[in-house]
């Protein structure tokens, strides 16, 4: 059973006649919102009977985000007897959703997972995906534990065209969901789990989770990279009120408005594109006097009429009342201060990874990947770092998937030798 999608005066009923509701306020060209689908269907499935759990397109309906008071989505608002009880701001997985409900519903047992896989691999991306298929085709028993929904980062990518054999490209979200049914076809699992803790030096491997305990006789990790933040003060608080880090999910929000972009490598190039074809005015802020973004980028960028650059320019302070109204920035050479009114300030200045778990157990480089070589092999054994987490010169979905074939085929060496 998957989440009801409904209408305004539908959910007015609903509220009258049901004792718990559950809202996702969410619309189709929301990255976040396509990406919390599945796991928000797994929840549906999981409390029929206890909760009438809905979706509402607010593109649909017409000022529906001014009624309820909905300023980023995907907004999941958990009414009782008509009353909001609370709501989880973009969601970043299935355990933040169950973690928000679990005070307001009545708790559920959950079975504790005593089965010892070949092989667990910890990110739903095109690296984990790989290895899932890999290792499934090698006749090895395999779970991919994926906070979200399949595809990683490349789900928040719109069109992906550098990834052989899609000649018109595809979107991130339908090559992520392709990967994960090619690999459950030849009998990999899939589970929605937030993994909270990993002990990678024990014997078999624990991987312990928001669903239950996993135990591991080797463990991928992919964890992937997330996005790196300026760090300026009010920072964190304008995060959905102008301040946003992917153009392909909140750009839409500026429909015909004046937006920056800061940074100058391909993802800050890829995100200014798509901004320019929506917004008004695009201004991008690099603090360099040239992109350092590949050439593909540099000619559409400057064909642009909508397009203006800040060289050699840095973001100083962010000017706001309840939102973003404009960005302080600094010429580095001149030191000349300028104020730019914005509407809302996309950052693009790269990622970092997600190593927190094995920092304790792995070695990490200066800038936090886990330094591995071309085999993938990491200094614990039956542990393997692949793509975006893995210390390398390129990371692309391609350079991903070849990482995931190469880890499993250094651990059918490593499992054969047990």
């Amino acid at each position: 059973m998957a989440a009801r999608h409904i209408n305004e005066n539908e959910l007015h009923d609903i509220l009258k006649n049901e004792k718990y509701v559950l809202a996702d306020f969410w619309a189709p060209w929301c990255g976040d919102c396509r990406r919390i689908e599945k796991p928000y269907d797994e929840i549906a499935d999981e409390l029929k009977g206890i909760v009438s759990v809905v979706k509402l397109n607010v593109d649909e309906i017409e000022g529906i985000r001014q009624r309820e008071d909905i300023r980023r989505i995907p907004t999941i608002r958990l009414y009782k007897d008509g009353v909001p009880l609370g709501q989880i701001v973009e969601p970043p997985a299935k355990a933040d959703i169950e973690e928000f409900l679990k005070d307001l519903l009545p708790k559920k047992e959950k079975a504790q997972k005593t089965h010892v896989y070949d092989m667990v691999i910890i990110g739903g991306g095109p690296g984990g995906y790989t290895s899932a298929l890999y290792a499934a085709r090698a006749g090895m028993d395999a779970v991919v534990l994926e906070r979200l929904s399949a595809g990683g980062q490349m789900a928040l990518t719109h069109a992906i065209d550098n990834y052989p054999g899609f000649p018109d490209g595809i979107g991130g979200i339908e090559l992520g969901e392709q990967m994960k049914k090619q690999a459950e076809r030849f009998g990999a699992k899939s589970i929605s789990a937030d993994v909270r803790k990993a002990d990678l030096k024990s014997n078999p491997k624990v991987i312990e989770t928001s669903e239950g305990t996993f135990y591991a006789k080797a463990v991928v990790i992919a964890t992937g990279a997330n996005p790196r933040e300026l760090g300026l003060p009010s920072e964190k608080e304008l995060i959905g009120m102008g301040v946003h880090y992917c153009a392909a999910c909140d750009g839409m929000f500026y429909k015909g408005k004046t937006v920056a972009v800061v940074g100058g490598g391909n993802s800050a190039a890829a995100d200014a594109l798509i901004l320019s074809r929506i917004a008004k005015k695009v201004i991008l802020i690099h603090r360099r006097d040239a992109l350092r973004a590949t050439k593909v980028y540099h000619a559409p960028l400057m064909q642009a009429e909508n397009v203006e650059f800040q060289w050699n320019s840095t973001v100083e302070k962010l000017i706001y009342d309840d939102k973003l109204t404009s960005l302080l920035i600094k010429n580095a050479q001149t030191g000349e201060e300028t104020e730019l009114n914005v509407d809302a300030l996309f950052v693009s200045i790269g990622r970092k990874p997600a190593t927190e778990l094995f920092k304790d157990q792995l070695a990490l480089d200066e800038n936090g990947y886990i330094p591995a070589p071309e085999t993938t092999e990491t200094e614990l054994p039956g542990v393997y770092a692949v793509g975006d987490v893995r210390a390398k010169r390129l990371r692309q979905v391609v350079t991903a998937v070849s990482d995931g074939a190469m880890a499993v085929h250094m651990a059918e060496e490593y499992l054969a030798a047990l």
